[in-house]
């Protein structure tokens, strides 16, 4: 599936050098959620995927958008009518108002990090700098991009890695485009014991 947008998080590569692809786990999409590929969500107090919205843990970042079978809704020929959901582009979906109960569902295929090894590039909402980098930062509202002026030195749900990776070889640097790392997540690393990990 091709991105509409110049937003949301992309797989980059794994701060231990692991060379294989991450996996992705199948978690069922909230009601009536619009959900694009490369979002951050998170799993709500009802086990169902949602934008993960500032502030809160990361679940993970959605890399693929599946129906209940493991068929791709955005195929030539798919019958919309059986998860009763919408698409934009080829990248976007919109859940059914009772996605959460019905018997043909969508789910959004979730890379999780517990361990906060995998690095993925995003363009920011304005320029990151040399003076950012190990800085934290939270994502907007849509869950799709970084907020730079979150940015601090203590917590956020994003970790600034490295600038942007692509500009080598005499390509001009994209002065908003860094490498980020999960922080703050839904299995506890980096998270105060007091902070809750899921929230409707």
């Amino acid at each position: 599936m091709a991105r509409s947008a110049s937003t949301g998080f992309t797989y980059y590569k794994s701060l231990s050098g692991n060379t294989a692809a991450p996996t992705s786990i199948p978690i069922r999409v909230a009601n009536s959620t619009t959900l694009t590929l490369g979002d951050a969500v998170r799993v709500n107090t009802s086990g169902l995927a949602v934008l993960v919205g500032a502030g809160s843990p990361v679940g993970g970042i959605v890399v693929g958008l599946y129906d209940e079978k493991g068929m791709s809704p955005f195929a030539l020929g798919y019958d919309l009518s059986v998860p009763s959901c919408t698409l934009s582009g080829d990248d976007t979906v919109v859940t059914a108002s009772d996605n959460s109960s019905r018997a043909h569902y969508i789910m959004a295929a979730v890379v999780i990090d517990p361990a906060g090894d995998i690095l993925w590039l995003n363009d920011a909402d304005d320029d990151v700098a040399q003076t950012n980098l190990f800085q934290h930062f939270d994502v907007v509202a849509a869950s799709d991009q970084i907020d730079v002026a979150t940015a601090s030195e203590a917590n956020g749900q994003f970790q600034l890695i490295a600038l942007d990776p692509e500009a080598t070889g005499g390509v001009t640097a994209n002065a908003s485009k860094g490498v980020f790392r999960i922080a703050e997540n839904q299995f506890g690393l980096g998270i105060d014991s007091a902070t809750a990990k899921t929230a409707a």
